[in-house]
């Protein structure tokens, strides 16, 4: 399981954002891989530091096991705070959803006690 192979399409330095963009198209097994895994992945492949690694945009064909990504290669930490803020912390959304699933349990409940009031 897990990415099989990674091939490099484009690979263009942006000097004035002091980062280098890569197109990479991926082959995989299983299930669409994580934003994580593919930074990994890349980090071995082409010996990068994975701390400098944004994930910017996965794209994937329904029903095929293969797709393309946009990885942004930083030059350093300073370079890097000129990256979309959303695009850096996606990592992280998932560990903050289970607070918003808790509030969408609790919201049928609420329209009904608004029911309640209104009749």
């Amino acid at each position: 399981m897990g990415i099989k192979r990674a091939n490099i399409e484009k690979d263009f330095d942006n000097k004035l954002l002091k980062r280098r963009e890569l197109l990479v198209s991926l082959e995989f097994e299983g299930p669409t891989p994580s934003r994580e895994e593919i930074k990994r992945v890349l980090a071995d492949k082409l010996n990068l530091k994975q701390e400098n690694l944004v994930v910017v945009r996965t794209q994937q064909d329904y029903g095929t096991m293969e797709g393309s990504v946009l990885v942004h290669e930083y030059k350093d930490k300073e370079a890097m705070r000129i990256a979309q803020k959303h695009a850096v912390s996606r990592p992280n959304k998932k560990k903050e959803k289970a607070p918003a699933q808790q509030t969408a349990a609790a919201a049928p409940q609420a329209a009904q006690a608004k029911e309640g009031e209104a009749k």
